[in-house]
């Protein structure tokens, strides 16, 4: 495992990188890439993230094609596969301007058949490719509100040798796993233990407050690495819950299927808020791997999301502010002491 990042500036060939997709993510980019004195240019569909990327010293750029004609390096930092399709094939898309001798970094959360189809893509015009998954809950500790990401990177060795200096700026450690795709592999495996880890937290806390035992107890005598919000989960959002008891409107109809249309290829829907699991299980079934408690943790995360979203009122969004993992224990308790459920709701 490579050491924590320190500044590696002398001897660079990368000066500038564009970074496609200022979400959260993209704007930490942002921050720790002008703090070690790359020059960073920014494009995204929303334009108030820009300017927010601008206010952190980045250049704004008018779309992904604009800000890797300025680049050396191209970071993605989006959230979906389809974004990533969009973004590289789109109208102004990354491919539309990659040249000879410039890399791309993907960030996101995809799937390893993208990371191969977008190496090859590159390679097409001489220019590198590497997946590069993350995540915050690695071995460095966050500093105030500034997160210390762990990096997994996957590709080719020169290629990641040409862009090791930009992940060094951007990672708190990483390491280089060879082969195209391998990046996201690890990525999902994290995600995988995530999941599975929130499942339990949520299933075993209901399982014992539903015959009459405090979790918090047992958690605190067995010193389990239970977060508190599964011991004693906040309240939820009760909109969907108030407008379904006052009025006739809200989803009835069945669902059917649904197709994505967000990126290039039309694909069956992938859930925002579940993606992570529903990424992993894809990898799962095309590689032949043996992963029940996977389908299971993702089949509750599905149940949840479809409970969210009607508490909410809405459609959830990847990394939703108002329903998160921790409110698996919302869902487990609505169907373990519906009653009980439906009282606090009504208060």
């Amino acid at each position: 495992m490579t050491q924590p990042s320190t500044n590696r500036s002398d001897g660079r060939n990368v000066e500038t990188v564009g970074i496609v997709g200022a979400g959260r993510v993209g704007q930490w980019f942002v921050t720790k890439l002008v703090r070690e004195s790359y020059d960073v240019v920014v494009s995204d569909v929303d334009p108030e993230a820009v300017a927010d990327a601008v206010d952190r010293g980045a250049a704004a750029a008018e779309h992904a094609a604009d800000a890797t004609a300025r680049a050396d390096v191209v970071v993605l930092a989006l959230p979906t596969r389809e974004a990533v399709e969009t973004a590289m094939e789109g109208a102004d898309g990354v491919l539309d301007a990659l040249e000879p001798g410039q890399a791309v970094v993907d960030t996101g959360t995809t799937t390893p058949d993208l990371d191969v189809h977008y190496h090859g893509r590159c390679r097409e015009r001489d220019a590198g490719y590497v997946d590069c998954g993350l995540t915050r809950h690695g071995p460095g500790r966050a500093e105030g509100d500034e997160p210390a990401y762990t990096l997994f990177v996957g590709g080719e060795r020169d290629d990641y040798e040409s862009v090791r200096p930009v992940v060094d700026a951007l990672a708190y450690t990483h390491e280089f796993f060879e082969g195209v795709g391998n990046g996201h592999v690890v990525k999902l495996g994290v995600a995988l233990r995530a999941s599975i880890r929130a499942t339990m937290a949520a299933e075993v806390c209901e399982f014992l407050s539903h015959n009459g035992v405090d979790p918090d107890q047992v958690v605190d005598l067995l010193e389990w690495e239970i977060p508190s919000v599964y011991v004693d989960p906040p309240s939820v959002p009760t909109r969907g819950f108030e407008r379904a008891r006052e009025t006739d409107d809200g989803e009835t109809e069945p669902r059917g299927v649904r197709v994505d249309d967000a990126g290039e290829r039309a694909r069956l829907r992938t859930s925002a808020w579940a993606k992570d699991t529903a990424y992993a299980l894809d990898v799962a079934h095309s590689s032949n791997s043996y992963a029940p408690l996977l389908t299971a943790a993702h089949q509750t995360r599905l149940l949840a999301e479809n409970y969210g979203a009607a508490l909410t009122d809405r459609d959830l969004s990847f990394g939703d502010e108002e329903w998160g993992p921790f409110h698996l224990r919302s869902l487990y308790r609505a169907l373990s002491r519906p009653q009980e459920e439906w009282r606090r709701l009504g208060r």
